[in-house]
């Protein structure tokens, strides 16, 4: 199989269960890239720690900053319910997306985390490792870390190949801020690493309401 095949065969399941349980909230479902046109976001010369790229959203008032092991990709290659506002990717098929969600109305954390679980065990027979409201950009945000079949890409509860995601959906008063880190299963801890530095220097504008601040 050559590159280009086997980067579609890797991309052609969307989740279209999941959307149609939960609101079309937390889906993505990146198709047929036949390219990954991607640029090194290591700036540093040699010998120095890579710092990472900052991604400024002015739009939805975030900003993230973003290293090795991740190159930046085009938007364009992943489909979103939403608006995609930032895509990277990483060995074997591994990627970070991050998109706007703009439901028009407030959801708490609680909710989200847990109808997007019960969604996951139940369409696609995925096994939840982590369920939670955590506090991420000083804001309460879902935290799911969901392992099933799939293609390394995407589970869709029929593939070989063992891949894990973790969802973090930042609400706020009218949208939801959604990061998703999708990666196999045995890359998983490594990628893992990465995304949870960036989290930790993520920022996030905007206000929570009172329920969503105080949702655990």
């Amino acid at each position: 199989m050559n590159h280009a095949a086997f980067v579609r065969a890797l991309f052609t399941r969307p989740m279209a269960l999941l959307s149609r349980l939960f609101l079309c909230m937390f889906l993505v479902a990146p198709q047929a890239l036949s390219t990954l046109a991607a640029q090194d976001t290591d700036s540093k010369p040699a010998g120095e720690k890579p710092a990472g790229v900052k991604y400024s959203d002015d739009k939805y008032d975030f900003s993230l900053t973003v290293g090795a092991p991740w190159k930046q990709a085009r938007l364009a290659d992943y489909t979103v319910p939403g608006v995609a506002r930032a895509a990277y990717s990483a060995s074997e098929g591994a990627s970070l997306v991050v998109f706007v969600q703009e439901p028009g109305k407030a959801y708490e954390p609680r909710f989200l985390v847990d109808e997007s679980a019960k969604a996951m065990e139940k369409s696609l027979g995925g096994t939840i490792r982590a369920k939670e409201v955590k506090s991420v950009a000083n804001k309460q945000a879902m935290w799911m870390i969901v392992e099933g079949k799939g293609n390394g890409g995407a589970i869709d509860g029929q593939g070989a190949i063992t891949t894990t995601q973790h969802w973090v959906g930042i609400p706020r008063e009218k949208d939801i801020i959604v990061c998703l880190l999708t990666s196999p299963t045995s890359k998983f801890e490594e990628n893992e690493k990465s995304f949870a530095a960036i989290l930790k220097a993520m920022t996030v504008g905007g206000k929570q309401t009172a329920e969503q601040t105080q949702s655990k």
